[in-house]
């Protein structure tokens, strides 16, 4: 038999509201069966509005389900809320760490935190010591919260969750509002933590790169249901139709430019995803026939005098994936 970390059985979360004398009834969450594996790293993908955050909600015992319940770490969300919470450690998405005390510095406040908790005095003392050890805080823990960046923001944050030693994490949108570098930051400390100690990760996200990135399993919500639960590369398996190239172009002073005469080609039926990297500009693009493709978008970039390093096949990505199973709801 397998032990699930985080397993949901039909749950639901409705919300009513009247405006204008009118009832409105909304299925945020409707009748979601997932099963996460104890040190999984698990992904949930979808637009605002899909129901994600809604879902997190509910595992983390914030809010009651309508119908249906959830066992997380083997506790039952609704009767044994009290164990479910000492399970876990939540990381909601912000901008700019507003969860913290910005008068305080980290280490006073990973020890507030850690007395809400109930960590024992000498315990925590111990583990903010090696917390801000592991999220190279340690030459910043006495300054004050109001002067770190929004990376370090995010570490401490991090390491508040962490404070009780959970084996579940749920991530809802941990890297939203943050720069390049700190985004990438902060995917790479959650890397560690699933790797090199073993948490369970529930991730979501709106990011298809991201997601791709970390996930070992991927469900895809819209309009409140889970309509794909897959690894990444079946998902790919299942949408070999989707056809794309990637082009690589050297020393581009006017990205939009670059944009400008892609999206003019005749073969090319939208760019997917632009990544600005120190020596080169990467394109992906959508395609009907990427050998037919590939000779026409090439010329076309030599006859505007764009250096052109290399143009190949790409395989679907996530955003690939996702507009289509958004569109058309299942595989």
């Amino acid at each position: 038999m397998v032990d699930y970390a985080v397993e949901t059985i039909d749950l639901t979360k409705i919300f009513e509201s009247k405006e204008d004398g009118i009832k409105r009834i909304v299925r945020a969450v409707d009748h979601v069966n997932i099963k996460v594996k104890k040190g999984e790293f698990f992904g949930l993908l979808g637009p605002n509005g899909a129901g994600k955050t809604t879902l997190i909600k509910m595992l983390c015992t914030i809010i009651l389900p309508t119908e249906g319940t959830a066992k997380v770490n083997g506790y039952d969300i609704i009767r044994e809320s009290v164990k479910v919470r000492s399970s876990i450690g939540w990381f909601h998405g912000e901008t700019g760490g507003r969860s913290l005390y910005w008068r305080l510095n980290a280490e006073d406040n990973l020890r507030f935190y850690a007395y809400l908790q109930n960590v024992p005095k000498d315990v925590a003392e111990k583990r903010i010591d090696a917390l801000l050890e592991f999220f190279d805080l340690t030459k910043d823990r006495k300054k004050l919260v109001k002067d770190y960046s929004t990376g370090m923001k995010v570490r401490v944050m991090l390491a508040r969750a962490l404070l009780h030693n959970p084996p579940i994490l749920l991530m809802d949108e941990p890297t939203i509002g943050l720069d390049t570098v700190s985004a990438v930051e902060t995917r790479n400390l959650l890397k560690a933590l699933n790797k090199e100690l073993g948490k369970t990760i529930v991730f979501t996200s709106h990011n298809m790169f991201e997601v791709e990135q970390l996930c070992e399993r991927i469900a895809i919500m819209k309009n409140g249901r889970i309509i794909v639960d897959a690894h990444p590369s079946v998902l790919r398996d299942m949408l070999r139709d989707i056809r794309a190239v990637e082009v690589e172009v050297r020393n581009v002073d006017n990205i939009d430019r670059l944009r400008s005469v892609l999206s003019s080609i005749d073969v090319v039926n939208r760019i997917v995803e632009v990544k600005n990297d120190p020596i080169a500009i990467s394109v992906r693009l959508q395609v009907d026939d990427e050998y037919e493709a590939i000779h026409i978008i090439a010329d076309r970039l030599y006859s505007y005098g764009f250096k052109l390093s290399s143009i190949r096949r790409s395989e679907p990505s996530l955003e690939d994936i996702f507009v289509k199973l958004a569109r058309e709801g299942a595989v």
